[in-house]
């Protein structure tokens, strides 16, 4: 009897980590860039602000919903080469990252305020 119970409380074990692994994949995936299109989010509590200088200064703010993260996607297409961007919130300076278009961009704002890019 005692090893039938811990053969169960194993398999239900490695039922439960292969749950959470398939979880972890999915979300990964839902989140990958789409190629030809940055998506900005802002913070919780702050706008973020991406511009392109090499774009004679293309901005994209998304609109901010209070005490909402807000994201907005847009089709900025690009020749397939690595361009710099620069992140602001409001008029203060966060860093830069590179867009590439055939790999497209998202841009997400944390506490700090700062930034991730994937």
């Amino acid at each position: 009897m005692r090893k039938s119970k811990s053969r169960r409380v194993a398999l239900a074990g490695l039922a439960a980590a292969t749950g959470l692994a398939l979880s972890v994949l999915g979300a990964g995936q839902a989140q990958a860039a789409t190629p030809g299109k940055i998506t900005v989010c802002t913070g919780k509590d702050f706008f973020i602000t991406v511009q392109f200088p090499g774009r004679g200064g293309l901005s994209f703010t998304p609109a901010k919903r209070p005490n909402y993260v807000t994201c907005a996607t847009a089709s900025i297409g690009g020749n397939g080469t690595n361009e710099r961007f620069d992140v602001y919130s409001g008029s203060r300076y966060l860093g830069s990252s590179i867009y590439n278009s055939s790999r497209g961009a998202e841009v997400h704002g944390v506490p700090g305020p700062s930034f991730y890019v994937i």
